[in-house]
């Protein structure tokens, strides 16, 4: 009973979102680059800075949910390296699966389970989670993806231009200048409600965008190296989070965040990495499927953990 409360309370509002998304793919062509665009360059832009403003998480521990985002990244790409070297891999499979392993989908996915599981303190948490994780995956899913191509600098140049960056730079900017946006009655404060409007949509469209993405359909590649990467991904990772968490001594809403962030499946935005720089494009997509279908198992069994 205690597992299927937290299958239902938790995960079937996320499924029924993704399968709306996925429904509406299988029976309409859609412009899935669009949307994505309006995600990366719009709504998730404006997600981040609204929150940053309105967060409610003090500066000590909010640096300690980043510094834990930013080593379960490094931790488990040190373990992938090692599996790497353990299985003999050749430079673009290593590339694609650090890809896997390293960035998980704290955003489209991580955001709305935290929201559900912990209440909005839990999901400022997670917000400051996958700020990190963006800003990482920007800096280092590039070189990743490019390990033996030529045109990395190009790849550098495109990095520079996502605004998730400035959003984050733009917030704290706010925050810290003792400009109470949310609370002013002029053209500053409307023009942040109107941010925050654009804000409250970036949620559902992850969630719809994540059901499109999966109903495109794409095969296992690589049966025995997707199990490996699942299997650090969905397993490795939330363990190495909960020992990250307790040696930053994180309290225990902060502590469940970080472990369920690091549970997430593999982004999805990786494949367009591995895409872009030929990391084995089809290997990652499938691993995108793969794991995002095992973690609705994984993650009912640790929210239980965790609730």
């Amino acid at each position: 009973m205690v597992i299927l409360s937290a299958f239902v309370e938790v995960l079937l509002p996320v499924i029924v979102v993704v399968a709306s998304g996925y429904a509406l793919r299988r029976r309409f062509e859609l412009d899935l680059p669009s949307l994505n665009r309006l995600s990366m360059y719009v709504l998730g832009p404006a997600l981040i800075f609204t929150t940053i403003v309105r967060i409610d998480v003090t500066g000590g521990e909010a640096l300690r949910i980043i510094a834990a985002s930013v080593a379960v990244c490094l931790g488990i790409g040190v373990v992938g390296l090692i599996t790497g070297a353990l299985l003999r891999l050749e430079r673009s499979s290593l590339a694609a699966l650090l890809l896997c392993v390293m960035f998980m989908n704290s955003g489209n996915y991580g955001l709305p389970t935290s929201r559900f599981a912990f209440g909005e303190a839990g999901f400022q948490r997670a917000l400051l989670y996958f700020i990190a994780q963006t800003i990482m995956a920007q800096t280092l899913a590039v070189p990743i993806a490019s390990a033996g191509q030529s045109d990395l600098r190009s790849a550098v140049r495109q990095m520079l231009a996502m605004p998730q960056i400035y959003a984050v730079a733009l917030g704290l900017l706010a925050r810290f200048s003792g400009i109470d946006l949310p609370h002013r009655s002029d053209a500053w404060g409307s023009a942040f409600r109107g941010a925050a409007l654009m804000a409250d949509a970036a949620l559902p469209l992850l969630l719809l965008l994540l059901g499109m993405q999966l109903a495109n359909g794409t095969p296992v590649e690589d049966v025995r190296l997707t199990a490996v990467v699942a299997t650090l991904r969905l397993g490795i990772s939330p363990i190495l989070a909960y020992g990250i968490a307790r040696a930053l001594a994180l309290d225990d809403l902060a502590l469940r965040v970080v472990v369920l962030e690091a549970s997430m499946p593999t982004a999805v935005n990786m494949v367009l990495y591995s895409f872009e720089f030929n990391a084995r494009p089809r290997f990652v997509a499938g691993v995108v499927a793969v794991t995002t279908l095992l973690s609705l198992a994984t993650l009912t069994l640790l929210l239980t953990v965790l609730r």
